[in-house]
């Protein structure tokens, strides 16, 4: 008796070249064949109709999003295409959907997000934050301490994707220095942390902790603004003075890091995005031991994330399976959460992570 030849699927994927690059595509490309998965480039320049059939889409378009924003042409004909497309083929599995994304595009809307779903968590916050769109030095002042806004600040672009820019910031210690942040810009109050920062990098119902270097203790003042790059700053290697603290702040004991706590920031998120890639940026204020979230990433690099490409195509699968998905109400697989916490040395002090 012959058995049916099961039709292999087909996932479609859109990076720009950058994110190709960093985040292997060649790896996932050799993952996915091995598992019978058919791994096919969009051509973001031509009909996705005659590029398909998908079983799923896998996609990166943060950059894309904000040069629409800037009503790049191309940008804005190749993000119609996409929305149609996906529109027209609700039997396609789209990782992550538009509206998620579209949300973390801009941070005011992310801190906002942030805000609304964290407000009755006694242990978990987003730093105050405002929107500074003018160089008008009392209108700013005005909408800082409305805000409840706290010197120092970070100034951060309003837009998180589309480039080194979305990383370049900002450290401000009194309400002078606002004059030197370029605007627009969300500036937000800066969390004393000790200079450890958690990257949560989440996989669907998978996630992990990286710990990283961070920004060390800052003070109001009248210091001069401090710029930098987000991305250098917490790279894994990097050795900026910026993460080095001050000796009168090493004597300080780190509140140690409660896993209980990533998972209700995890959870929390996936739930309100609908998403299942997602970077979350978290610090553990010194002062009360309370987790502040300090961004949220569509797709993130998942740098240092051990056994990556088996992680990401064991969710293509899940993903894909129909069965699963039909008798699934929601895209979270809560009671399946498992987390792995990595910490590279930190040249200062213990990681802060406690795994019991």
């Amino acid at each position: 008796m012959e058995h049916p030849v099961t039709k292999p699927k087909i996932v479609g994927y859109w990076f720009n070249e950058k994110k190709c690059q960093k985040f292997g595509v060649a790896d996932l490309k050799t993952e996915c064949k091995r598992r019978g998965i058919h791994l096919v480039k969009i051509d973001m320049s031509s009909p996705m109709e005659e590029q398909g059939p998908f079983d799923l889409v896998l996609h990166k378009l943060t950059a894309l999003f904000a040069q629409a924003l800037n009503y790049d042409p191309k940008a804005v004909t190749a993000i119609k295409m996409f929305e149609e497309y996906i529109g027209k083929h609700p039997e396609t599995f789209v990782m992550d959907p538009l509206s998620g994304v579209y949300r973390l595009l801009l941070r005011n809307q992310t801190y906002d997000l942030l805000q609304q779903r964290f407000k009755n968590d006694d242990k978990v916050f987003t730093p105050t934050y405002v929107e500074l769109s003018t160089a008008n030095l009392q209108h700013n002042r005005l909408l800082i301490q409305t805000a409840n806004v706290t010197f120092p600040v970070v100034c951060k672009p309003v837009t998180a994707g589309g480039g080194i820019e979305a990383h370049e910031m900002a450290v401000v210690f009194n309400e002078n220095g606002i004059t030197e942040c370029t605007l627009p810009c969300v500036a937000q109050s800066f969390i004393n942390h000790g200079a450890v920062l958690y990257k949560l990098f989440v996989l669907g119902p998978v996630w992990f902790v990286i710990v990283r270097p961070s920004l060390k203790n800052f003070y109001a003042g009248e210091q001069e603004t401090v710029h930098f790059n987000s991305n250098n700053v917490s790279k894994a290697d990097s050795q900026s003075p910026l993460t080095q603290l001050d000796p009168s702040d090493m004597k300080e004991d780190l509140p140690k890091a409660d896993p209980a706590v990533f998972n209700r920031i995890v959870t929390n998120l996936r739930e309100a995005l609908n998403m299942d890639l997602l970077g979350i940026d978290v610090v553990i204020d010194s002062s009360t031991g309370k987790y502040g979230i300090i961004d949220v990433n569509a797709f993130p690099s998942y740098d240092s994330v051990p056994n990556l490409m088996d992680h990401l195509v064991d969710l293509l699968i899940m993903r894909m399976d129909r069965s699963a998905l039909a008798n699934s109400t929601s895209i979270l697989e809560s009671k399946n959460t498992s987390i792995e916490i990595i910490s590279p040395d930190h040249p200062q002090e213990d990681s802060g992570v406690d795994t019991g």
